[in-house]
């Protein structure tokens, strides 16, 4: 039997019913979802399992390619209250097909629940070549829209913008789902621009830099096109902040500064701060940190002329960080304080835990390591509490480099262990490479200094991967430093030449501090 029912809600409700009243008087049902879209799919399969969810059922994603003896796969697992949502069928064939066809009566007596979700060349072939098993369906129900369906417009804006996930497993799925309805739409639109730009921003929060910039000018072109000067201004930001984490400061520059006229010209007073704030950013990357205060600066009046309380304490961050640049540590305490006080007026909990990472930040430059180590604390504990992964990494990093400064250099890498693993979760190429830095820099101070080359020499691996050419040459440095301590001089003149170089184009002074003053006493 077919059924095609409009609204697609009614459907999506009339099979969770089916499988919700099987459940309830203890029977088996087979299911067959015909799709077309796999972002259909997706959303109506999310859809159903909330459904049973909410009766205290259990939803089982079953990949066939991967468990082709089905009929086994749902004998060894719990049936009674678990509902298995069976896809890739394709890939099961024709092993598959077989063991559903004369294993059929196991699915019966073991009363299963299952949705298939075929194709329609995927029914055609089941009803062929597995015709016994066919016969005991108890429903066809079709899913056969394409995705921009009027009715289905809402659901896709919303999947199209949402870039916050919590693992890289998430990130991942997001990415593969997102590319696949992207594929699907017949029309450069929109929602292929709301696509393309989260597609980028997903790409960055896994630190692939140059795939996020593909994504970002392909959502330009679109943003252009239809004449969406607020699209194209968010774009242009994004491309800003990918090229600065590229060590492209420059032509990040180059793209805050345009998206900032965008942003003056239709009058998006938030999107003006915003890019105020980004160009003070830049700038203090290139060590020009007077001018990049006075862009804070500018960031800020904004922020308080709209009331946006949330943004006036980022600001206010920044400009903590801009002073204890300056050295001015002092005053850069009395920002982070100010923007502590606003993250918990507004119960901005992520904003909490920045601003006391902040302060730990300070604290360590100020040489008082058990102060910043109280504040580093308390901002690893709000990480955890909110599930916020990436900070969570950074604060077990900055524990262990403060546990480092005070000697205690067997639990720093334990800190930075932990950092490792959360980064690798994640995604967060940047990060790994960064605690695999560090972890070089604790083991140097264990004097296990071949230890330490090798995880340098993995994080020069992952700089050079992301074209995060700060990184790349922080870490050449520090192979210099190594290989001077194993007497290894002339690798060691070898490596802080290459760093040098790069200090030289991304004009790091500390970079260039740091190999010319080793250079200097290696060659004397």
């Amino acid at each position: 039997m077919t059924e095609i029912m409009d609204p697609i809600e009614a459907r999506v409700s009339r099979l969770g019913n089916y499988l919700i009243r099987a459940h309830k008087y203890n029977k088996a049902s087979i299911l067959f979802a015909l799709y077309l879209s796999e972002y259909v799919r997706a959303d109506v399969e999310k859809e159903i399992k909330q459904l049973l969810i909410e009766q205290g059922l259990e939803a089982l994603s079953v990949d066939a390619g991967e468990h082709k003896d089905l009929p086994s796969f749902f004998s060894s697992r719990s049936a009674d209250r678990t509902v298995f949502f069976v896809h890739s069928m394709e890939k099961g064939f024709p092993e598959a097909l077989r063991y559903l066809n004369f294993k059929r009566e196991e699915i019966i007596d073991h009363r299963v629940k299952a949705v298939f979700w075929v194709t329609d060349k995927e029914l055609t072939r089941i009803g062929n070549e597995a015709p016994d098993f066919f016969a005991f369906r108890n429903r066809v129900v079709e899913f056969i829209e394409v995705p921009l369906v009027e009715e289905r417009r809402p659901a896709i804006v919303e999947f199209a913008l949402e870039t916050e996930y919590k693992s890289l497993d998430e990130i991942k799925h997001s990415i593969e789902l997102k590319e696949t309805l992207l594929s699907e739409l017949s029309e450069a639109d929109e929602i292929s621009g709301y696509l393309l730009n989260s597609l980028g921003i997903l790409y960055f929060q896994i630190s692939s830099y140059e795939k996020a910039i593909e994504y970002y000018e392909q959502a330009l072109v679109i943003a252009k096109e239809i004449g969406d000067r607020r699209g194209e201004g968010a774009v242009l930001g994004n491309l800003g902040l990918a090229y600065r984490n590229l060590g492209q400061v420059e032509k990040a520059i180059e793209y805050h500064e345009q998206a900032l006229v965008i942003a003056k010209e239709i009058g998006d007073r938030r999107g003006e701060g915003a890019d105020f704030g980004n160009l003070g950013n830049a700038y203090s990357h290139l060590g020009q940190v007077e001018k990049a205060i006075e862009y804070h600066e500018q960031a800020l009046v904004i922020a308080r002329e709209i009331g946006d309380r949330r943004g006036e304490g980022a600001v206010l961050g920044n400009l903590g960080n801009a002073y204890r640049n300056l050295g001015q540590v002092e005053k850069a305490i009395e920002y982070y304080e100010q923007a502590l006080v606003i993250a918990r007026e507004i119960g901005d909990r992520r904003g909490d835990g920045n601003r006391l990472g902040n302060l730990g930040n300070a604290y360590s430059h100020l040489g008082q390591i058990k102060k910043a180590i109280e504040y580093y604390e308390q901002a690893l504990m709000i990480s955890k509490e909110i599930g916020d992964r990436r900070n969570e990494g950074i604060w077990l990093g900055n524990l262990g480099n403060a546990y480092r400064n005070l000697g205690q250099v067997e639990k720093a890498i334990e800190y930075h262990e932990q950092a490792l693993v959360i980064a690798r979760e994640i995604g967060d190429r940047r990060g790994e490479g960064a605690d695999l830095g560090n972890l070089g820099l604790a083991y140097s101070d264990l004097e296990q200094v071949k230890k330490a080359v090798e995880y340098y020499e993995q994080a020069l691996v992952i700089a050079k991967e992301i074209g995060d050419r700060r990184g790349e040459g922080a870490h050449l440095g520090n192979l210099g430093l190594a290989y001077s301590h194993l007497g290894q001089v002339e690798k060691a003149i070898e490596y802080y030449e290459q760093a040098l170089d790069i200090g030289k184009e991304t004009k790091d002074p500390s970079i260039i501090d740091f190999c010319e003053e080793n250079l200097k006493s290696i060659k004397s």
